[in-house]
């Protein structure tokens, strides 16, 4: 046993001394090939990475608030609402390891990006070079250089328009250059590693694991891609997340990052319901596979007398303590999303006379629920409006003449159910 291993440490020893100079060549041709290719395919998908979560950022604060934008009295306000809220940019940063800005014109008013005393750089300015590209041209902005209060960064800037397109801001996300480039040297000193092993057998290995890398930074991409494009139905390939190095935290992250984005894009906040954009998308989904359904659309009555007597807090505790109702209601048998305001569309995936039974004992649950806040009793009722048709009535029409029986039963002295094949 002895003399084997003996003989085979000699011939291995021989073929190293006959390959030494292709093998070092061929080692470094490889070093150099795989850095640059790494380096264009991991900057790649940082680049896409970077550019799909400052549209989903814009796309949240458009779909889930109307109104144009306005900066005043050191609030950031879409239309009517107040959202200077660092939250959500602060849990992407936490997840994504990603820093999120949010400009007024050329001024940071929200930011995870620290300065030199490890304080939010709020009331910093953008560099000249940002500024003329996104706010004066109205281009989006990337750099793979850029200092920011003396840090390095790989930054995405995109600018924010009101409906009438004018710019009023902008949006950053950015990685520390640091955080960036340290996978990519942990890789490539495993890589040059690999290599230096200076037998064929070491390069047939490392050009297998460089392919392997190769398809799986590809498939990060192609799921980023995929969120940036606006489909968050996607699921990260299961390869790797079973890998344990840098790409399997960046595929987790992504992964992560997708989960708390389609939550964001698809539910109401306070509710948690679906949104109106998603219960259109569902609906939609649903139509195509030509199944029976029944819509109904109801409204809590008199609710801007409770939010009036009560006062919000109230008119909130009250939605949400619907929203629960109705999840309950619809739960094996539909879904449920916040129309707008104190409207909701419920959709049964029933025949039109179990869906009535459904909507009677919502409306009974309703009447013999004890809504009470902060020791004040509140009386609660809502009106709904039924419309089951057939499967060549498009679901905007089921909607709208649905709404339109919810109006009849709210000028008809509301707390009550309008069943359309009724009316």
């Amino acid at each position: 046993m002895l003399k084997r291993e003996k003989k085979e440490k000699s011939i291995r020893t021989r073929m190293v001394g006959m390959v030494l100079l292709p093998i070092l060549v061929l080692s470094l041709l490889i070093i150099f090939i795989g850095m640059a290719l790494l380096y264009r395919l991991y900057t790649q998908s940082i680049r896409n990475e970077l550019t799909a979560t400052t549209n989903v950022v814009l796309d949240c604060l458009n779909l889930t608030v109307r109104g144009d934008y306005a900066y005043e009295s050191g609030m950031l306000l879409k239309g009517d609402l107040n959202i200077t809220d660092s939250t959500m940019l602060y849990r992407v940063q936490e997840k994504a390891q990603i820093d999120i800005t949010i400009f007024w014109q050329d001024t940071r008013i929200l930011s995870t990006v620290s300065n030199e005393y490890g304080v939010s750089a709020v009331g910093t300015r953008a560099a000249k070079e940002v500024i003329e590209a996104v706010l004066e041209r109205g281009e989006c902005y990337y750099s793979t250089n850029l200092d920011i209060n003396g840090v390095p960064y790989i930054g995405y800037y995109m600018p924010i328009k009101n409906a009438d397109g004018t710019i009023v801001g902008m949006i950053f996300a950015g990685k520390k250059t640091n955080m960036v480039y340290q996978g990519i040297k942990a890789v490539m000193l495993w890589f040059v590693g690999i290599s230096a092993a200076a037998s064929i057998l070491a390069v047939i290995i490392s050009s297998v694991y460089s392919n392997r890398m190769t398809s799986d930074i590809n498939l990060i991409n192609s799921f980023l891609k995929t969120i940036s494009e606006g489909d968050l139905t996607v699921n990260l390939d299961k390869r790797i997340a079973c890998r344990k190095d840098e790409l399997g935290r960046i595929g987790e992250y992504a992964s992560r990052m997708r989960t708390d984005l389609k939550k964001m894009i698809e539910r109401d906040p306070l509710t948690s319901l679906y949104n109106r954009r998603s219960c259109n998308n569902r609906l939609r989904a649903l139509e195509n596979t030509q199944s029976e359904y029944t819509v109904v659309m109801c409204d809590i009555d008199w609710f801007k007398k409770i939010n009036d007597t009560y006062g919000h807090d109230a008119g909130d505790y009250v939605l949400v303590t619907l929203s629960k109702l109705i999840g309950e209601n619809v739960k094996g048998c539909g879904f449920a999303s916040r129309w707008g305001g104190e409207e909701f569309l419920l959709v049964y995936q029933l025949a039109h006379d179990e869906a009535m039974q459904k909507v009677r004992l919502m409306q009974q649950s309703i009447r013999e629920y004890d809504f009470t806040y902060e020791g004040k009793a509140i009386q609660v009722s809502m009106t709904f409006g039924v419309e089951a048709g057939n499967g060549s009535v498009p679901y905007e029409r089921r909607i709208s003449l649905a709404d339109g029986n919810l109006y009849v039963g709210k000028n008809n002295g509301r707390d009550q159910i309008i069943d359309g094949r009724a009316v």
